[in-house]
This record gives C-alpha cells, structure tokens and sequence, in this order.
C-alpha cells in the first residue's frame, strides 16, 4: 500500500516505502546500493509518485531523489574511468575544449549513477562495460532516444550477458528495467536533472501480470483512495479505471485458460447506505454485466471445440479438461464473501441486471458436471492419442483400431458425449491428427528443393495412411453393424450412422494432396533431371548444328517446369492446407503447363531426330533421351524413334546396295585414284560405310531386340559378303589387263617443244598408271604379278629423273613466260638463243634408259638457265622499282595536315611550307633513282646491237611518260585534298557531305556583338597562296629523255606546262574558292543562333532586381529562377564548344565562359534578394515570440483582458502548426542559400539554429500562461452570474413595451415608423451587446448560456417590420418618379422589373407582419401598378410607327400626341386608355411582325456591304488574280433568297413590297455573275499554263495563241478592277461585266477545242500518246527540245520499261 505522509502538501522530504510480495535479496542490494550515497534530503511524494520510480520487484525499496552531493568510490567504476581517461587524452589531442571535459565529468557520474539504480537480480555492476558506459552516455546526451533498457540474457554458450539499449530484446527476458526521458532532445545536465527527467521501473515475468500487479499494488489504491480530487471528476474517473481493470483482469487470465471475475475494493460495510448510493451502484451494476458477459462466454464455449476445424483429439480432451477447471474456479469466486456483499447490495438496490446474472450462475454447476462426465470418457482416448500425436504415417494404421475401440466405449457408454454431432466431430479430429502427423513427415523444401525420390516414398506413406484410415474405419462400422444387438428405439438413438463425408472429406482432400504432390515430384524427375540426393543432371551434349538449339530447348522446358513449380512453391504455406482451394487452381494450371510442356518434349526429340541424318546420330540420340524418358508420353515416343532409327539402317544398307549394283560396272572413283584399284577401294568404303553403323547399333545394349534388328543384322552380312566378292573379282580383271611390253617405252626421248616455244616432259602415262595400281593394290594387301615387279623396282630412280628433266623445263619455261609478261622479250633475244643450243640434246638424242643424264645434262642446262633467269630477274626487279617510285610520286601529296587535327591559320601556312620542302626534296629524290636505276640497266645491254639500242630507246620513253603522269596525279590528288578539306568528301548516314574541320576560329562575344577571329576573308588569302606554291613545285622535274637519250629527243613541252594549264587542275581550283564563298555564308548563320541568349547580356540587372523585389515571389519561384540561371549556364555550357561548320572548327569557348560570367551575376543577384528575405522572416518570428510571451505574461486586470489573453492564447495554441510550419520554408530558404553555396553570416546562423529552441520556450511558455489564466477565470465567475440575471430581466421590458406600442398600422407613417424601429432596434442592439459579453465571459469558465429566445424574436420582428416600412418608403418614391415621366422616357422593362421585385419582397416578408395592416396596404398599391403594366408595353412597343398611332386614335376617338412632354404615365390613366386593351394590342401586334420584316430587309443590306469578294494573287510575276473562294457568296445568297420568300408570304408585306423585289433582282443578278466568272477563271487558268511561255504549243496553233492573248489581257483588267473594290455587291454591277464574261468564256470554250484537235493528231501519230492525260501530253510538247522530259511518262506507255538511255548521235 501508498502511505501519503501529511506533510506532503507542506513540501517536505518523505519516504514512500512499497511493499510488494517477492524477491526479499532485492531489498538487501538496494540497500547496499544506498550506502554508496551520501545522506540527501528526501524528495515530496508527489514527485516520486509522478516520476513512477516504482520497483515492482517485489520487495520493500526506499526509492532517494539525489540533490546534490558526491559519488563514493566505486573499483568497477575506477577502471572505466580510467579507460575513458586513456579515451578523453586522445580526443583533447584532436580538439577537446574544458566544455567537453565538463560534459564528459557529467556523464560519466550519471553513468555511474543508473548502474546503481539497476535492481535486475542477475547483474552485478562487474557486468558493466564500457560499451555500457557509451549507450548510457548517449541517452542522456539528448541524441532524440526516448527510452532505455537494461536486461540480463543467457548467450548461446549459457553464460548470463548484461544489454543496455534503446530496442526491445529480441529474445523473451524474465527481468527487464526501464528507463524513460520526457524530452529526447535535451541533455541531462546533473543526478538533480535526472530525477526531473528520467522515470525508471522494472518488469519481470508476463507483461500483462505485471501491470495487473502494478495497477492492483499502487495505482488503484492510490487513485480511489485520494480525497484531493473534485467529486465530479473522481467519481468518473473510478468509474473508467474500474472498467480498464475488469479488463485487463479478464485479458490477462483469458491468455492462460483461466475466467477471473474482477472485484473492486469498494466500501460495502453499509449495504443499506451502498444500495442508495447512486454512483456505487452505477459502478457495481457496470461490473455485474461484465461478469455477466464473461459467464455468458464461458457458458456458451462448450461447443467452441467442435468449431475448431483443425484441432486434434488431444486437443478435445485438454479443451474440456480446461473448462472443468474453468466452471469450478467460476463457482469458487461467486461463491466468495466479496461477490456475494455486491450481489446483496445489488438485490436492495433492486437491479435489473442481477436475474440474468444469477440465471448463468445456476447454469454453471450443470455446465460443470457435463464437462466431468465428458472428461472422464475422453480420458479412456488419452494414450492412443499421445501414441497417435508421434507415430510416422506407416505406423498410425496400427493405433486406430485401438483408438476406434476407445470412442466405441464412449459411443456405447457416455451419458453427454454419445450425440452424433460429437462423436462425428471426434473422429473429424482424429482425421485432422492423422494429417498433421502426414504434414509433419511430408517436407515441402525437399519435394521442390531437395530429394525428390526420398519425399515420393514420404509422399506414398501418406496417401497409404489415409487410405488405411478409412479402410479400418469402415470394417469397424460393418463390425459394429454385424454384432451390436439393441432394440429399435435404442438402435435409432445410438446408432453407428455418422456422416462419413464429415469425418473423411478432409483426408480424401489430403490424400488427393498427396497423390498431386507426387506428380510434382514425377515432373521434377522428368523435367528439371532431379536423380537421388537431390541432385540435378547436367543438360546432355548434343551434337550437330542443331545441338545447341536442343540443349537450350531442353533449358527452356526446364525453365518453363521451375516457373510453374514456383507458382505451386509461392503458395506453399497453403499446399497442405486442405481447406485452400487456390491449390486447385493452381494446381490445374500446374497440370496443363506439364501436359504443354510433354507435347514440348516430344516436339523436341522429334526436332533432335530430324536433325540426325546418320545411324550414329540417332543412336546417340537414342541413349540421351532413353535417361531422360521418364513419363509413359515421352517413352512411347523414344520407342518410335528406336524403330526410325532401325528404318534409318536398313534406308542406309539399301542405299549401300543400290549403289554398289548401279556402279558395280563403272564405280565413282576418287581422281587421283587408277581404275582397278579405285574401284576396289569404292568397294571398301562401302563396306566401312555399313560396318560403321552396324558395329554402333550392335553395341546400344539399351536397345530392345525386335524382329527389325534381326532384319538389319540378316542383310548387313549379306551386303558385306557381295562387296568382298566384287574387290576379288577386280584384282583378277587388273592382272589381266597389264601390257607385256610395258618396259619398251622407257626408250622415247625426255622433253618436246609445244606452243609458244615452250618444253614439255616426255614419260609413259601407262608405266604411271601401272605404278599407281600397285601402290593401292599393296594397301589393299593384294598380290602383285611378278613379271612387273622388276619395272616397279626402277620406280624410285625413274620418279628421280622425271623430277629433274622436270626441274630444266621448269627454268626454261620461266624465263620465257617472264619475258613476256614483261613485254620486253626483244632486249633478252641473244641470250635465248644461247640457251636453245644448250637444251637441244634433251629433244634429240637423250631417252629415260640412257644413262648419266642427271650428272651431265641437266646439271649443265639448269646452270645456264639460272644465270640467264638471273639477269632476266634483276631486269624485272629494276623495272618494278621503277614503277614503284613513279607510284611513290603519284602518291606524294604535296599537300600534308595531320588527319583530325584543326589548325590555327598561322601554324597551318608554316606547316605547309615546311612540308613543300620535304615533299620537294622526296619527288628529287624519286626521280634521281629512277634515272640511276636506268644508267645501271643500260650497262647490261649496251653491248647487245644496234637493234637490242633501239629497243632500249622505245623503253626510256615509256618511263618518262609515266614519271610524267606520276606528277599530273601527284599535282591533281594534292588540289583533290585541297578541295576535300574545304568542301568534303563522302556522304554521312544523313546523305550530307562529311567535312572534317581543318581550321580553327574564336567566337567571341565583342562589344555586344558575336564575331569570328581570324576573319573569314583571312582564311580565303591563306587557302589561295598554299594552293599556287604547291604547284610550282614540280618545275624542278626535267625530262628524262633529254639526260639518258639525247640524240632521240624531239625537244617536247616541260612537264610542269602540260600539268598546271590542264582543264581538271582548274576545276579544282574553282571548286576550292566556291567552298570557301559556301562555307562563309553558312558561318555567318551559325553565328545568329547564338541571338537567343541576347538578354543575358543585354537587360540591366540592378533594374530586374528592383522589379523582381516588388512582385514577391514565391520560393519556389525564387528557387526555379536562380536555377535558371543556372540550367542557362548549363545549356550555355551544352551548347556545343567546338561546332564544326564545313572545314572550319568554331571554338566557342570564349563566347560562352563569357555568357557563364553574366549568369553567375544574375545568380548573385536573385540569391543577395533570398538571403535578404531569409533573415527578414526569421527575426519575425523571433519578435513574434517576444512580443506574444510578454503579452500573455501581463496579468488581466479584467473580465475583457482575460478574455483577450485567453483567446490569444487559444490562437497561439490552433496557430502553433501554422507558425511551426513556417520554419520550414526559412529552412528551405537557407538551404537553398545553401544549396548555391551563398555564404550566411554568423549572426544569421545562431538566429537560425536558435529558431527551434525559441520555439520549444514559446510553447513551454504557454502552457505556463495557461496554467496562471485558469487560476484568474476563478475570480470573475461570481459577478459574471449576476450580470447574466440583470440582463434578462431588462430584455423582458423591451418585449413588452414593443408588444403594446409598435407601429403595426398604415397611420403611423412611414418616418415615425421608421423612428420608432431604430428606437427599438437601438434598445436590442444594446442588449445583443451585453449578451454577446456575458456570452464571451460564461465561455471563459466553460458555462453554456443558450442564446435569449426573446431578442432573436424581437430581432425578427423588428426586421421584418422595418423591412416593410422601408419597402413602403421606397415604393412610395417611385411612383412618384414614375407618373411626372414622359411616357416615351418610361422604361417599361425596368417598371416591370421593379413591381416584380417588390412583389417578392412581399412574399418574403416573414408570417408575423403578414397579419399587420401596413402590409395589406403596401401590397394591394403594388398589384394595381402591375395590372397596369402590360398595357404601358404594348403602348411602348418600338415597332409603333406613326401608322400605327393614327389607327390607334381613330379607334379609341381621341387625340393626343404620343411624343409630346406632357404625355405622361399620369395622363394615360387620364385619357382612359387602359379601357382600350384590346385594341391597344391588336395594333402593337401587327407593328412587331412588320418590325421583323423591316430588320430583315435591313440585315440583307447590311451584309452585301460587308461582303468582300475572295481575291488572291496568282502567279505574282505576271500580275494576275483569281477568285480563291464564293462558298461565303453563295451560302448568304441562299439565307437571303430563303428569307425573301419568307417575307412574301407573310400578310404584312404589302408594306415592303418595292424593297422585296429590289433585293430579289440583285441578288439574282450576283448569283449569274459570280458563276460565269468562276467558269471563265477555271478555263483561263488551265489554257494560261498552256499559251503563256509555251513557244512550242503558240507555234502550232498561232491562232488560238492571239484569241487567247486577247481574252488574257481583259480577264487582267477585270480582275484588277475587282481587286480595287472587293465588294461584292459593287463588283459584280459594273456596267456590262456579264455580257463581257460570257464572250470570253465562248472564246475560251473555242481555243480549248482547238487544243483538243491539236492533241488528237499528236494522237494519232504516236498512238501511244493515248495512254497519257492532256495534262502529261502537253508537258511532253511543251518540252521538245528536251527529249530527256519523257522519261517519267515512259511506265505509262509502254510496260516493262524502268528508263530509256538516250545520248546524241
């Protein structure tokens, strides 16, 4: 219990000493712990009590408030300190000031002072480590954790660890303390400030029980016992902490099984006094009905075991064991004193609410003996089931029979339990346990992950299991059936009939699970290649071009059969669940994708197969899917394939025997094979062919054996056996084919001459072929004759000699082929013929028998002929160095720039200088060589003859020549680079040139103007002076002629005149100055891009800024402007630097760093103006804090000031989000300072980051201010009651005296009624006041005051008859004004309006002046006016004529004048003419519908006024025009010719007659007009293209072309006349303008008949002219002189023809 001390109120230091059954060790640490502080005063209850520094540990604790003092000396503290020393030394050597010392001092004692306070009986401070020490210092330090922790838990290596942190433990803990800051973001500065700030406490065991002890031990009694609160408020407030302990009570019992009936410690000693009491009562009475609730739950639980749908029968068995247990404890505690006293207080106080609860009260000692009952007969099952609840699926079938005997005794024997709604629900529970022990075996991570053959036998167990279940159940029901004897009544009472769909339906559902899981498992095995262990196969190889493609089909379905498995995998929590029909779903799905992906296996064995064109193949392919098949589909599919592949051999053995008997006679040998042997050989391979097949099929032992493969095997051996035969009977045909003589013909001579004086080699093709023969036949291991075998020995040394004779004819034939690729035979004819003399015993006398001819002979012939091959070589080499140096000159570009590279226009005219020089120096030196080179070749021939000389001559001038086109292609390729550099070469992807910059020009921004540096015109000098010095560089190239051949030169022109006056050389250079002017122009352009970033540069910035200020902004706006500036800057910076214009290189970096310049200037600007505002905003708020807590600080010294403080502070209070909402955007408006690095001044920085703190002593100050204001609302309640009294009392007197004197009746008049309202109105007004104050000072003490009833009521009246007055008053003014008007002046409208306004008003005006005279006679004045006014509208009809006015008058027989001053309102009524309606109206009637004709007439002219003609230029060269549109024209025609026939039905027309039919001729005559000029301007417009600039067509039909010129010439002057005056009323009635346009179009009509003879005799000479339009035959004719015009009509003449090729003759 609380014990409060009396002097609590004094302020005075007291213990508070709890005393809580438990730990009594925890009182002797707490103790200890105590001693380790110096004796402090004790701190006031009620500050212990608010911080709840509560132990509920259960022992009896004084809790000391530290106020000051030191620490005694702690050794576990000494040694951490001394750590954080070590640690304190190294950061002062960083940058530790004496302000971090002090904060480290402080948090190091308020460490050591909550590890003291920690009371978790597990820890000792020998646990504390500087990990400890660290989150303990951070949670003081204010770093935003609101709470800590402290625990002790046991690691994995049973060792006890101590944690203190912010988080919960992740495991459950017996002991926990807590310890909780009020605000996270403020340092704990010192112990003092730790028991303002910190509340700690400590949890152990439940968290629901220990609050329950908690609230039982401390806080109710503390609360109901507390005599210091009002009444009102204790009373609700005990009656709310009661409600939360009946249910806590009841929570916290329910989670353990247990009903415990909440008792409240009320004081019922009295009962007769507690029975009066109404709030006891009240309170009692809300307990009793939830007792009444928890009764009523428990009571109707007793079926809640048959509703849970997937327990098991121990679980029935514990449920009603449970409710024993439940029912008697219930019983226990009504029957205990406590409940009994407040159920006798409850029957005194005559509760409603107490038969109910006594009903159930006696319906628990019933509900406890059926829970017996039913408890002893479950018992029986108690055994079977513990064995059922840990057997494995294969042994559960031999427990039922025993468990099925058990529920047979409860069945035969139970007074409670035999009903068939339980017995059924039982079994359903036994089949739930036998599926949980099912689930428990079953693993789903090994059937989709793991071992799948392993879960299949889990799998089969299960379904086994099931079965079983069912199977023995039924043999006990037909056991039952056989042997139960009992009479009719009893059978029909106890029958053994229960719903077996009931009791089975979930374990058919499972065993069907289970058989579905199987087929996973039989699609994984086939599909995803899962083997034992859960292992997955590798993908087979495939060979073949199609392997890859079978591989990644097989990867495909497996993907495909992972994706499907991941569907059923993703619903995995729901497999085994029964109840989840998604499974069939997916499952269903599941079953077509393995179906789809079968059909896609055996599509893929199909395509592997396709692919296999061999025996090998397919075998292979045979063994591979023979593992895969694994499903009776793809089985029998493999098994048709091995039957293909048998059909595949025996294809193959027929083929084999097809071909050896079509080429038995005439085989296809191999061509370097001989005929014998060859064919022999083509035998053999055959036969390889087969065996090979046949020796693979023969090794598949997997292959089954079939009446096929014995067919295969039967015709191979017989195949094989005709194939040895034909290879014998060809050897024996070879034998008797070899030529007796064969070694005569090693006597014919070596070599031969043949065309072209070339040799030939002279050897028996037959002793070769007979070679060859034996060769192949020795392979075949065949008998050679032995009359041959003598010639076969000489094979080697013959095979010698024919390889040497061959080696001379070689050499000789190479030289002579050499020399006439060469062309230069001639200058080589002395030394052929000393060659001859050297082969000519080889032709004539020397045979393959003779001997030495390889030591004589060709030794001597191969000598010569190499060293004439030699000098004929060196020959040949001279000359192709020759023309490679003249190559090498026409190569050499006399033009050099380094590819890629852009060059200033300086170091572009120095480079080629110098490169002129070396290009100079290397055609020198090519030309030098090749004159040296002729100097060295003339020595090997200048002894030769004069005739060798003279060809020596013809070949000197042959290479001038070239070196002379070798500098013409050297000049023209360096002006082509020239030219490719300014103009380019090549096209791009966008079929433009490409050109690669060569030049590089500055754009720079120049006062205020974009220029180039250099100038362009610069450029074009520099270009010009590189082009004219290259040329003079061949000057220095002489002919060769004039140094080696003197005496043949015939003087010819120098090769630099013939090259520099050449017509290609000059095209060059004007194609390079045209490139230039091009690329100058388009320079110029570029240039104008950069104009839309003029007003960066140009718009004075201090104006903008000045202008921006004045707008304000938003920050957004200010954010979007400064970035962009900065995207301007960027796009500045996009913008390409270097821009490639042709050959010149713009570099625009100069321009844009300047453009950058002046947008960071704009940048400063905009971000000086945001700072400005920044601090501006921030001392606002600043202020605006001061200024409101100083003013909610002043005390009010009356009702009105308290009122004002409160209503500040009320606002202050609903404004708080707005005003904090503020900081935000000075936040962003800092960080966007921030953002653009804009530097902020200190001053601006501590304001900024005091902001917050400001913030938070505002809002502390005012709850401050509202704590002191409620003291002040005390002091004013008194004299605001009693003013509330006084008014009432006052506002009564007006009722009355308005009631008796009120100006209700016409008499009053309207400014003595009037006065008297304000009076009265004056009066309300005062009162409303003084309500509208008291109403203001009863709010402030929170008292409602319903508004009086009587001012609303006299407000009302009061309104409604001031209302009436003044509608009175104004209608009174306005007929007034009315009656004195001229009646035209009278605006009829707004009379109208006025009386309907009024009107309303009257019919507005409220039900209590309704019944008042004032408005009887008000209203009836105003209906008299109204009834008069449809009259005034008809008199007032704008359509009145002075016609119409005299009828009027003769009708009525009087005379007045209706525009006259003094015919007013007030005469009219004079005059009587409202007697005269009728008339009045028949005459305002015909006015209007003559008035709609006239304004008809009147719109018709109206528009032909303002109707213009569509004119438009056409062919503006020659000064024509045509008419662009008349759709304008003819649809008004229409509208006014419709509406004119209108007008002539009508039966007031007569009057408009003449104007009707005016308008119906011009409008006629328009229409006429208009048409004919649209039909002349359509035949002028077609002929024109045609006569004008034709002079072909004008030729042919001179006539028509003058016809023509004349209808031209006055069609021109029409036009432009028309064209002076659009209109087209005024157009188109110009004197004679119709008879003109139609003899131009019959002028028009003829020329174009004319033209259309012309044509046809066109026709009729080309009758293929007939296929094209006039428009396509006049284009052809008018282009005669350029044949080429006819190529695009071609396709239409004539088929098949793309385009004819035409060229001059």
């Amino acid at each position: 219990m609380l014990e409060a001390d009396p002097n609590i109120n004094e302020g005075k230091a007291v213990e508070v000493n709890i005393t809580i059954a438990g730990d009594q060790n925890a009182e002797e640490k707490i103790e200890d712990q105590k001693a380790a502080y110096p004796k402090e005063p004790k701190v006031p209850v009620s500050r212990m009590v608010s911080m709840s520094n509560l132990q509920s540990r259960g022992s009896s604790t004084i809790i000391p408030a530290a106020k000051g003092g030191g620490l005694i000396e702690d050794p576990v503290f000494e040694k951490i300190e001394n750590k954080e020393d070590e640690i304190s030394l190294t950061e002062s050597q960083i940058n530790l000031n004496l302000e971090s010392s002090r904060m480290e001092s402080t948090l190091n004692m308020l460490s050591k002072h909550l590890s003291i306070l920690i009371t978790l009986s597990d820890f000792s401070l020998d646990m504390w480590t500087a990990a400890h020490n660290a989150a303990v210092k951070d949670f003081f330090v204010g770093s935003g954790r609101r709470r800590l922790l402290a625990f002790v838990e046991v690691n994995s290596a049973g060792n006890k660890e101590f944690f203190i942190q912010s988080i919960l433990p992740s495991k459950n803990v017996q002991q926990l303390m807590y310890f909780i800051v009020d605000n996270t973001h403020e340092f704990v500065e010192s112990i003092a400030d730790f028991e303002k700030k910190v509340q700690f406490g400590t949890i152990e065991g439940s968290l629901m029980e220990s609050l329950l002890r908690l609230m039982q031990g401390v806080y109710v009694p503390f609360f109901v016992e507390n005599q210091n609160w009002p009444d009102s408020v204790k009373k609700e407030f005990v009656s709310q902490l009661h409600k939360f302990m009946a249910v806590l009570t009841d929570t916290t019992y329910q989670g353990v099984g247990h009903t415990v009936l909440y008792v409240p410690n009320e004081d019922l000693s009295v009962i007769d006094k507690a029975a009066k009491t109404k709030d006891l009562v009240q309170r009692l009475e809300s307990l009793l009905v939830h007792w009444t609730r928890q009764i009523k739950e428990v009571v109707n639980n007793q079926h809640t075991s048959e509703t849970t749908e997937n327990s098991g029968p121990l679980e029935e068995i514990q449920f009603w064991r449970s409710r024993c247990d439940d029912l008697s404890g219930i019983s226990q505690q009504i029957n205990r004193q406590e409940v009994q006293q407040i159920i006798f207080v409850l029957e005194v106080a005559k509760s409603s609410y107490l038969e109910q609860f006594l009903r159930l009260s006696n319906l628990i000692q019933d509900g406890m003996l059926q829970a017996q009952d039913n408890l002893r007969f479950l018992s029986t099952l108690n055994s079977s089931c513990e064995e059922l609840s840990q057997s494995e699926p294969k042994n559960i079938p031999s427990i039922l029979p025993k468990l099925l005997n058990c529920v047979r005794i409860i069945w035969a024997n139970s007074k409670y339990y035999d009903t068939k709604e339980r017995l059924t629900s039982l079994l359903r529970k036994v089949s739930n346990e036998i599926i949980r022990r099912c689930c428990v075996k079953i693993s789903l991570d090994e059937i989709f992950h793991g071992d799948v053959q392993m879960s299949m036998i889990s799998l089969q167990d299960s379904i086994n299991c099931g079965e079983s279940w069912k199977s023995i159940y039924k043999k006990t029901c037909q056991h039952v059936f056989k042997y139960t004897k009992v009479s009719a009544s009893i059978q029909q009472k106890v029958s053994w009939d229960f719903d077996q769909s009931s009791i089975f339906a979930q374990i058919d559902a499972f065993v069907q699970r289970c058989r579905d899981l199987l087929e996973v498992c039989e699609g994984q095995i086939q599909f995803a290649r899962k083997i034992s262990n859960g292992e997955k196969a590798t993908v087979p190889f495939f060979g073949g071009s199609k392997g890859p493609e079978i591989a990644k089909s097989l990867e495909d379905i497996e993907v495909a059969f992972e994706k499907n498995l991941s569907i059923l995998w993703n619903m995995r929590k729901h497999i085994l669940d029964v109840k989840a029909t998604r499974w069939h779903d997916d499952y269903n799905n599941f079953k077509h994708g393995v179906k789809d992906l079968e059909i896609m296996m055996q599509n893929v064995i199909v395509s592997a197969f396709e692919g296999a064109t061999s025996v090998e193949n397919s075998v292979e392919l045979l063994e591979i899917f023979h593992h895969l098949a694994k499903r009776e589909a793809i089985k029998r599919t493999v098994e048709k394939k091995t039957t293909d592949v048998y059909m595949l051999f025996l294809q193959e053995l027929n083929a084999v025997k097809v071909e050896f008997e079509i080429h038995r006679k005439a085989p296809d040998i191999l061509r370097f094979h001989p005929d014998f042997a060859g064919s022999a050989y083509w035998a053999r391979s055959l036969h390889r062919r087969i065996a090979h097949s046949y020796s693979i099929l023969d090794a598949a032992y997997y292959l089954p054996q079939t009446g096929m493969s014995e067919e295969c095997k039967s015709q191979f051996q017989s195949l094989v056996a005709a194939l040895e035969d034909y290879i014998g009977k060809t050897h024996t045909e070879w034998i008797a084919s070899i030529d007796k003589d064969l070694a005569l013909k090693l006597e014919s001579k070596l070599m031969a001459r043949k065309a072209q004086n070339l040799l030939e080699i002279k050897f028996d093709k037959d002793i070769l072929r007979v070679f060859s023969e034996i060769h192949y036949w020795q392979k075949l291991k065949m008998d050679i004759p032995f009359h041959i075998q003598e010639i076969f020995s000489k094979r080697e040394e013959l095979r010698v000699l024919r390889e040497n004779v061959l080696l001379v004819v070689r050499d000789y034939n190479s030289i002579l082929e050499t020399l006439a690729a060469e062309g230069e035979s001639k200058l080589f004819k002395e030394r052929i013929k000393f060659l001859d003399r050297k082969m000519n015993p080889g032709l004539l006398s020397l045979t393959w028998g003779s001997k030495g001819i390889t030591e004589y002979f060709v030794k001597e012939c191969r000598r010569h002929s190499h060293d004439v091959q030699n000098i004929v070589s060196e020959f040949v080499e001279s000359n192709a160095t020759i023309q490679r140096t003249m190559k090498i000159m026409s190569e050499t570009i006399l033009w050099k720039i380094e590819n890629k590279k852009v060059y200033d226009l300086e170091e572009l005219e120095k480079a080629q200088a110098e490169y002129r020089i070396i290009a100079q120096d290397k055609l020198q030196t090519s030309y030098e060589n090749i004159k040296n080179i002729l100097c060295s070749m003339f020595e090997g021939f200048k002894n030769d003859g004069r005739e060798v000389y003279s060809h020596w001559v013809k070949y000197v001038d042959k290479i001038d020549k070239g070196v002379e086109e070798a500098l013409r292609m050297t000049m023209k390729r360096s002006l082509q680079e020239i030219s490719k550099a300014i103009n380019g070469e090549g096209k791009n992807r966008d079929g433009a040139v490409e050109v690669h910059p060569l030049f590089k020009v500055n754009v720079v921004l120049e006062m205020q103007k974009v220029d180039l540096n250099p100038t362009l015109q610069k450029l074009e000098e520099v270009v010009n002076k590189v082009s004219r010095d290259m040329i003079s560089i061949i000057k220095v190239i002489p002919r060769l002629s004039e140094l080696l051949t003197p005496e043949s030169n015939k003087f010819s022109t120098k090769i630099y005149d013939l090259v520099s006056s050449e017509e290609d050389i000059m095209k060059i250079f004007v194609s390079i100055q045209t490139g230039m002017t091009n690329n100058a122009v388009k320079c110029q352009a570029y240039i104008r891009n950069w104009d839309s970033y003029r007003e960066i540069w140009e718009i004075n910035k201090d104006a903008f800024i000045r202008r921006y200020a004045k707008l304000k902004p938003a920050l957004s706006t200010f954010d979007a402007d400064i970035n962009r500036y900065n995207e301007v800057a960027n796009n500045t910076q996009k913008e390409e630097t270097l821009t490639n214009i042709n050959f010149i290189r713009l570099d625009c970096s100069p321009l844009k760093h300047t453009l950058v310049s002046h947008c960071s200037a704009w940048q400063n600007k905009l971000t000086t103006l945001l700072n400005t505002n920044a601090i501006n905003d921030l001392k606002n708020l600043h202020d605006m804090f001061t200024n409101k807590t100083a003013k909610l600080k002043t005390p009010p010294k009356d009702l009105d000031q308290l009122c004002e403080s409160l209503s500040l502070l009320q606002q202050l209070q609903s404004d708080s989000a707005s005003i904090e909402a503020q900081f935000g955007p000075i936040n962003e408006q800092y960080q966007i300072l921030e953002k653009y690095e804009v530097p902020v001044k200190e001053d601006e920085k501590v304001l900024l980051e005091a902001l917050q703190p400001a913030w938070q002593n505002f809002k502390i100050s005012l709850e401050e201010s509202e704590k002191e204001l409620q003291d002040y609302k005390f002091k004013f309640k008194a004299d605001i009651l009693s003013a509330v009294d006084e008014f009432t009392r006052s506002v009564v007197l007006i009722k009355e005296d308005f009631t008796s004197k009120g100006p209700f009746t016409a008499e009053f008049g309207v400014d003595r009624a009037l006065k008297s309202i304000e009076d009265y109105r004056a009066s309300l007004d005062a009162a409303i006041i003084s309500e509208k104050n008291l109403k203001k000072g009863l709010a402030v003490f929170k008292i409602d005051q319903a508004p009086n009833k009587d001012i609303e009521t006299l407000t009302n009246q009061l309104e409604n008859l001031n209302q009436i007055w003044i509608l009175t008053q104004e209608w009174n003014v306005i007929w007034e004004s009315w009656k004195t008007q001229t009646f035209l002046s009278l605006v009829d409208s707004e009379m109208e309006d006025t009386v309907q306004k009024f009107l309303k008003r009257i019919a507005k005006m409220g039900k209590d002046v309704r019944d008042k005279d004032i408005f009887h006679v008000v209203k009836d004045r105003i209906n008299q006016t109204k009834r008069s006014i449809p009259l005034l509208l008809e008199l007032k009809n704008p359509a009145m004529r002075d016609r119409h006015w005299s009828k009027l008058m003769e009708e009525i027989g009087k005379t007045f004048d209706p525009k006259s001053e003094d015919f007013t309102l007030e005469k009219i009524f004079d005059l009587g003419l409202d007697q005269y309606g009728e008339s009045i109206n028949t005459v305002s009637g015909a006015a209007t519908k003559e008035l709609s004709i006239e304004q008809g007439l009147t719109e018709i002219e109206t528009a032909w006024n303002a109707m213009d003609l569509d004119i438009v230029p056409y062919k503006e060269d020659k000064g024509y025009f045509k008419l662009k549109s008349s759709d304008a024209i003819f649809e008004l025609l229409e509208n006014n010719q419709v509406a004119l026939s209108a007008m002539k039905t009508s039966k007031f027309f007569l009057a408009f007659e003449k104007q009707v039919d005016h308008w119906e001729r011009t409008l006629s005559k328009i229409v006429e007009v208009v048409e004919i000029l649209l039909t002349v301007q359509r035949q002028w417009m077609y002929l024109e293209n045609i006569f004008v600039g034709a002079e072909d067509i004008r030729k042919q039909l001179p006539k028509e072309s003058a016809v023509f010129d004349g209808v031209n010439v006055t069609w021109k002057s029409i036009m432009v006349k028309m064209t002076e005056d659009k209109n087209a009323l005024r157009a188109t009635h110009v004197n004679k303008l119709n008879e003109t346009l139609n003899d131009m179009n019959l002028k028009l009509e003829k020329v174009q008949k004319s033209l259309d003879m012309y044509l046809e005799t066109k026709r009729m000479s080309f009758p293929r002219f007939y296929f094209l339009s006039n428009d396509d035959l006049l284009e052809i004719l008018g282009q005669a002189k350029d044949p080429n015009a006819v190529q695009s009509h071609l396709k239409k003449c004539f088929d098949n023809i793309y385009k004819l090729g035409m060229r001059i003759s």
